[in-house]
């Protein structure tokens, strides 16, 4: 297929025509003199986020893995956001990620040194998690570029992953419009990811946590109250260098897609709900191989902020078994189980039905979640899950908290005889949070 380069060329240039032309319309009506830079500059906001975490997996498949993962890390981010002047401010963020004591697990950029202990993605290392610039300009419309958080909707298909301890993020542009009531357009650009883990595949042996990208998000959101909200979108992902479907996660694909959610209060209880439909189809390298559905159906029920119940059906549909549809910019730790054997798709597909009970204790939050996955193509079980969560804040600064993931899979789930989704996967956290 040939590559849109007009196209892509138009779209940088009407980016960049915009954002000189709503800095020449500042200028011009410029209501702070240059004088008053330094002043907007040094009478900013830091920001300072530090999470101590203990992570402990043990994991029975593949036969490779004959130790228990335990990983002790430390993430730092540090940053400083300007004041604004005549509409513009500017943010930088830095990242730091420190094991404490023994290394003993596969951090993905240390695999061929530890083939016997399981993964833990967090790779150590120091890097600038965010550098923009930002301007607000006329008809409520903001452009930020640089490198930046991305987070559309429940991040189920572009997030931060902010579960783990080096953040993604994206470097690009980002133009977001809410001239419309009740309504928040956006438009990003994206050159590249800059991952939470190393892309060492065999079909990426760059070992960096950097991947190039072409990509455009185009995301639609009207929200008339807590009753609904609705979302239109559209992700098209050009992966550099190019990959074939079938050998990578990271296929170029295009992502059409809507969503609607909201809560209807009934008396004390609260009744919500989130209704998803996508499409993923071929775009750039990849061929019509690429042909897969997304489903989401999911009803709560709520009593007050103390208790609540979740019911849910997620299929991630197959196209006959040869591929899967895929969400490789997701917050993936957040669906198909905290134990993270979903992050790729199986090409046979997956249906998940899970149930999820939250409540409050004495200001514990408490989570449990039980989950039960099928494959779309076929009729063959890959396994089921059960998730436990315990978190308290001590304050607005500093909080804590435990978690539990016991995965139990099939011996004739459709995926390679090696796979971990065959085996047993128990995995658990205990973390300390500060920030301000």
């Amino acid at each position: 297929m040939q590559r849109c380069s007009s196209r892509e060329s138009f779209v940088r240039k009407t980016l960049m025509a915009l954002a000189i032309a709503h800095l020449g319309l500042s200028a011009a009506a410029a209501a702070d003199p240059l004088e008053n830079l330094p002043y907007a500059i040094s009478g900013g906001t830091p920001n300072l986020d530090m999470r101590l975490r203990y992570e402990n997996v043990d994991q029975t498949n593949p036969a490779t893995k004959t130790e228990d993962a335990k990983s002790l890390t430390l993430r730092s981010r540090l940053g400083y956001t300007t004041g604004k002047w005549n509409g513009l401010d500017a943010q930088l963020e830095f990242e730091n990620l420190s094991a404490l004591g023994e290394k003993d697990y596969d951090d993905t950029s240390n695999s061929a040194g530890k083939p016997e202990y399981p993964v833990v993605a967090d790779p150590e290392g120091n890097e600038v998690n965010q550098a923009w610039l930002r301007y607000a300009g006329p008809l409520k419309t903001t452009v930020k570029y640089g490198r930046q958080r991305i987070v559309f909707d429940n991040a189920r298909f572009i997030g931060n992953v902010g579960w783990r301890q080096r953040e993604q993020t994206y470097d690009g542009v980002l133009l977001t419009n809410t001239f419309l009531p009740k309504t928040t357009f956006d438009y990003a650009w994206v050159s590249n990811v800059n991952s939470f883990r190393s892309w060492n595949s065999a079909t990426a042996p760059d070992v960096d946590n950097n991947r190039d990208v072409k990509a455009q998000f185009i995301h639609f959101n009207y929200t008339h109250s807590k009753a609904l909200s609705a979302s239109a979108y559209g992700y098209l992902l050009d992966f550099e260098p190019p990959l074939a479907p079938e050998a990578s996660a990271t296929a170029d694909s295009r992502t059409i897609g809507l969503r609607v959610s909201g809560t209807v209060p009934v008396q004390d209880y609260g009744v919500s709900y989130a209704f998803e439909l996508a499409r993923q189809s071929e775009y750039a390298d990849s061929t019509d191989l690429v042909d897969a559905s997304y489903r989401l159906a999911e009803l709560g029920l709520a009593y007050k902020q103390v208790a609540g119940v979740k019911l849910g059906y997620e299929l991630l549909g197959s196209n006959g078994g040869a591929y899967a549809f895929q969400t490789p910019l997701a917050t993936l730790h957040a669906f198909q189980g905290w134990a993270d054997l979903f992050l790729v798709t199986p090409a046979a597909g997956i249906k998940e039905f899970y149930v999820m009970l939250t409540g409050t204790v004495e200001k514990v939050a408490l989570t449990a979640r039980w989950s039960k996955y099928d494959a779309d193509e076929g009729s063959n079980d890959y396994g089921d899950e059960i998730n436990l969560q315990a978190t308290r804040p001590f304050n607005d600064q500093i909080g804590i908290g435990l978690k539990y993931a016991k995965y139990s899979g099939e011996d004739d789930a459709p995926v390679a005889a090696a796979s971990a989704i065959r085996g047993d996967v128990t995995k658990y956290w205990a973390w300390v949070e500060y920030k301000f």
